[in-house]
């Protein structure tokens, strides 16, 4: 059987090549499974994430340190386990309880690296310093898309033509606040980062790209629902469920 993390998936980009330092590309998205197509999962439609997973090394077997965003990510951001960083919630910061441990693009950045943090990549608030662990950790504070804030918004339309609060629906992106999503908003960012940088080949640098979604609340462009018509959609078995179960 296979074992796979899905608290949170991270994928390790080498870009280019500067003075013979190689450049380096960390995406990690969170609350992303192991349901692509890349490990086997037919019915979900995954083309990018596979396309890189076939020039790259997958595990199937690696595991979460800890079942929640603050502890796991500074468990593998400073390669330490929780019993080390003593971390277990949402609210405690590693270098105030466990120790100032180096965390991996510190490490990059103490050897020469410019290093840069787009979205979520510590958990934001107490649990990083309330500064995402700047300056220890980035060369310029962290970017996090504005329209997170709305991530509560009532932007879900109903069958009443009435806008709700979902924790998951279909949108028009032109019509959501300042016509954009956080993840989109991160990723123009992160384009940015790279064009920019691209002028100096000279400098090394390290970008770190943190997505929000799969994590809920989850608002996702409407034409991606196009891709799994209901009719093609089918409920997973429920193992604790008798088939002598009468249905009405």
């Amino acid at each position: 059987m296979m074992n796979i993390w899905h608290g949170l998936l991270f994928l390790l980009v080498l870009v280019t090549i500067s003075e013979g330092k190689l450049n380096v590309l960390l995406i990690v998205a969170d609350d992303l499974r192991p349901s692509l197509g890349c490990y086997g999962y037919e019915p979900l439609i995954t083309p990018n994430i596979d396309l890189l997973a076939s020039q790259s090394v997958v595990f199937n077997r690696t595991y979460a340190q800890q079942a929640i965003c603050g502890p796991s990510r500074a468990s593998f951001l400073t390669s330490r386990r929780p019993n080390t960083t003593h971390v277990y919630d949402q609210h405690t910061y590693w270098r105030k309880r466990g120790g100032n441990f180096t965390t991996l693009p510190q490490h990059f950045k103490n050897n020469g690296y410019v290093t840069f943090s787009v979205g979520k990549i510590f958990h934001p608030g107490a649990a990083s310093g309330k500064t995402d662990d700047y300056p220890y950790s980035w060369s310029v504070p962290p970017y996090h898309p504005s329209t997170q804030q709305y991530k509560m918004a009532k932007v879900c339309p109903g069958p009443d033509g009435k806008l709700y609060m979902n924790i998951v629906c279909p949108v028009d992106v032109i019509a959501m606040p300042e016509k954009t999503l956080p993840d989109l908003q991160s990723t123009q960012h992160a384009l940015q980062i790279m064009q920019n940088v691209s002028r100096f080949p000279e400098q090394p640098f390290f970008l770190a790209v943190g997505y929000h979604k799969p994590h809920i609340p989850l608002k996702y462009p409407r034409e991606y629902l196009n891709l799994y018509p209901l009719d093609k959609i089918h409920l997973a078995p429920d193992p604790l469920m008798s088939n002598d179960i009468r249905t009405y």
